[in-house]
C-alpha cells in the first residue's frame, strides 16, 4: 500500500474513533465489558439462528442453500450500509476541507476514504457473520480448508458491494452542482439510492413467472439456487461454490472480479468524485444567514425551542438518515413486503392463518413479541442519545437562556417521542395486516410501548449528558462513532428481558393481567426518572462545558 495512502487512512480512522480513547483505566474496563456484553449477544443470538436454520435444512440435505442465504444477507446489509456511509464519508465529511488542497493524487484520497468504509464493514461482518460460517463448519463436519476459503471470501466478498454502492453515490452527487437548494438534495440522496436498491433487489427477485410449486422446488435444489443467484449478481457462484466445495479456483475467479470492481471504481471516481465533493464544500443556499425582519416569528419557549430540534433534525441529511430513518425505514418496509405478499397471495386460506396469528398474538407472550420487535426498532432511534452531543460546542447555549434545565431536555426528547411514535404506529399496523388483531389489543400495546418510548427518551438523554461529544470535526462522528449508541440497544435487552419474563409468569392468564403488570413497572420507573432529572438537573449538566 502506498505510504500516504496508509498514514492518510490511519489519520482518518484515528479521527472517527479518537472519542474511544480514555486516560481512565477503569473507564476504559468498564467500556471494553460493555463491548463483550453487546458483542457476545448479537453473535450468539445470530448463532442460534443459524443452529436451527442448518439444523433443519440438514434434514432434506439441502444444507448449502444456507451459505447463498447468508451471503445474499451480507451483500444486501453491505450495499444499503455502504449508501449512508458513502454518503457521509465521501461527501459530508469536513475532513475534505483539509484534504483536498494537500498534495495528494486523487486516487490515494479515493482509497483512504473507501478504506474508512470497508474497515468498518469489517467489523460488521465479523459480528453478523463469523459464528454462522463457524456453526455451518461445525454442523457439516468441514475440513480445515473450508475455514481458510470461508476467511478468505468473506475477507474480500464485501468489496465488490460496498463498490456498487459507493459509485451509485456517486452518481447521484454528481448532479449537485447547479442544485439551489443543496442541503435538502443532499438528505435525499441517500433515500434515493436506498429505494433504487429495493427496487432492483424486487425487480431481480419477482416471481410473477414463477408458481409457488416451481419456486419450493428451485428452494429445495442448492444448484438451482446458485444458478437463480449467478443470473443476477454474478459474484454469489463463485463465493457459494468456493465456501461449499472448498475450491481455490472458485476463489480466485471471485478475486479477480474484485480486483476488476476496484479498477473501475477508481476510473469512475477519478472521473466524477471531486465534482462532487467540491460542489458540496460550497453547498447552502446564498441567502443563507440572511434573516428578514417580516420573517420573524414570536412564538412560546416551548414551542421555539422543540421547532430547533426538528429543524436540527430535518435539515442537517446526516442527523436524518442516521436518527431518524432507520427505524421509520425498516418497519415501512416490513409493511409494504407483509401488503404486497397478501395481495399477491391467491391461496384461499389467508383468513384461516389470520385467525392462527390472531388467536397466538393476543396472548401474553404475543404481546412481548410486539414489545421485542418495537423496542429492537427503537434502539436504532438515535436522537434521543445525541441530543445534546448534535450541539457541539453550541449547547453552552443551554446554560445560559432562560429556560430550566429540565425543561430543555422535556423539549430536546420531543422529536425522539414523536418519531418512536411513527415506528410504533407503523409495526402495530404491520400486525393488524398480518393478523387482524382487535382494535384494544393494539390500542393496549400502543400505550404500553409509549411508555418505555418515555423511559428511552429520559434514559438516553441522561447518557448523553454524562458522556457529551462535544468536540467532533464532522456530524459524521456524532453518530456513527459514539458510544452512546450502544446504550439504546442495552436497555433493549433489558426491557425484552423483564417483557419475556412476565410474560413466561403469566402465560396461562389473558394478556390484560400481563399489560397491567408490565406498564404498572414502567410508570412507576417513568416518574422515578422523572423525579431524579428534577432534582439533579443543575449536576447533571455539568459536563456542558
Amino acid at each position: 500500500m502506498n505510504k500516504k495512502i496508509f498514514i492518510l487512512t490511519k489519520v482518518l480512522l484515528k479521527n472517527s474513533f479518537q472519542q474511544y480513547e480514555s486516560s481512565k483505566k477503569g473507564k476504559k474496563v468498564a467500556r471494553n465489558l460493555l463491548y463483550i456484553l453487546v458483542f457476545a449477544y448479537i453473535m450468539g443470538l445470530f448463532g442460534f439462528f443459524s443452529y436451527h436454520i442448518i439444523n433443519t435444512l440438514q434434514q432434506i440435505h439441502q444444507e448449502s442453500i444456507f451459505i447463498g442465504i447468508f451471503l445474499i444477507g451480507i451483500a444486501f446489509f453491505i450495499i444499503l450500509q455502504g449508501v449512508v456511509s458513502a454518503t457521509n464519508v465521501f461527501y459530508f465529511s469536513k475532513d475534505l476541507e483539509y484534504i483536498l488542497p494537500l498534495p495528494l493524487k486523487p486516487t490515494e484520497i479515493l482509497i483512504s476514504k473507501l478504506n474508512v468504509i470497508l474497515i468498518t464493514e469489517y467489523v460488521v461482518e465479523i459480528l453478523f457473520g463469523l459464528i454462522p460460517m463457524i456453526m455451518y463448519g461445525i454442523l457439516t463436519s468441514a475440513g480445515i480448508t473450508y475455514y481458510i476459503i470461508a476467511f478468505l471470501v468473506l475477507l474480500i466478498f464485501p468489496i465488490i458491494p460496498l463498490i456498487l454502492s459507493t459509485i451509485l453515490v456517486m452518481v447521484i452527487m454528481s448532479f449537485t452542482k447547479g442544485v439551489k437548494n443543496k442541503d435538502r438534495f443532499q438528505l435525499i440522496v441517500p433515500i434515493l439510492a436506498i429505494i433504487f436498491v429495493f427496487f432492483i433487489s424486487f425487480a431481480s427477485t419477482g416471481t410473477s413467472e414463477v408458481t409457488e410449486e416451481e419456486l419450493l422446488e428451485k428452494l429445495l435444489q442448492a444448484n438451482q439456487m446458485i444458478e437463480i443467484l449467478n443470473d443476477k449478481f454474478i459474484i454469489f457462484k463463485p463465493a457459494i461454490n468456493a465456501i461449499i466445495n472448498s475450491n481455490f479456483v472458485e476463489f480466485i475467479k471471485l478475486a479477480l472480479m474484485t480486483i476488476i470492481s476496484y479498477i473501475l471504481f477508481l476510473f469512475i471516481g477519478n472521473k466524477i468524485y471531486f465534482r462532487g465533493a467540491i460542489g458540496n464544500l460550497s453547498s447552502g443556499n446564498k441567502n443563507k444567514g440572511i434573516i428578514k425582519r417580516n420573517s420573524i416569528k414570536i412564538n412560546k419557549i416551548g414551542k421555539s425551542y422543540i421547532v430547533k430540534e426538528f429543524k436540527n433534525l430535518l435539515r442537517n441529511p446526516i442527523y436524518f438518515v442516521q436518527c431518524v430513518l432507520p427505524s421509520i425505514f425498516m418497519p415501512i418496509l416490513l409493511l409494504g413486503i407483509s401488503v404486497f405478499t397478501i395481495i399477491s397471495n391467491e391461496a384461499n386460506n389467508l383468513e384461516e392463518i389470520s385467525d392462527v396469528l390472531k388467536n397466538i398474538v393476543q396472548t401474553p407472550m404475543g404481546l412481548a413479541v410486539i414489545i421485542a420487535i418495537i423496542e429492537f426498532l427503537y434502539g436504532m432511534l438515535y436522537i434521543a442519545p445525541t441530543a445534546i452531543s448534535r450541539d457541539g460546542s453550541n449547547a453552552i447555549f443551554m446554560k445560559y437562556i432562560p429556560v430550566s434545565y429540565y425543561k430543555q431536555l422535556i423539549y430536546k426528547g420531543v422529536p425522539n417521542v414523536f418519531f418512536g411514535t411513527i415506528t410504533s404506529i407503523i409495526v402495530l399496523i404491520f400486525v393488524y395486516v398480518l393478523t387482524g388483531a382487535s382494535l384494544l389489543f393494539l390500542a393496549i400495546s400502543f400505550v404500553i410501548n409509549f411508555i418505555l418510548l418515555i423511559i428511552q427518551t429520559l434514559l438516553m438523554e441522561l447518557v448523553d449528558l454524562k458522556r457529551p461529544k462535544l468536540e467532533w470535526s464532522t456530524e459524521y462522528a456524532v453518530v456513527k462513532q459514539n458510544l452512546n449508541l450502544l446504550w439504546p440497544f442495552v436497555l433493549g435487552i433489558v426491557e425484552i428481558i423483564i417483557a419475556f419474563g412476565i410474560a413466561f409468569l403469566v402465560k396461562d392468564i389473558t394478556y390484560f393481567v400481563f399489560a397491567g403488570i408490565f406498564a404498572t413497572i414502567h410508570i412507576l420507573i417513568t416518574i422515578f426518572i422523572n423525579r431524579y432529572i428534577l432534582k439533579k438537573q443543575n449536576e447533571l449538566f455539568i459536563n456542558i462545558k
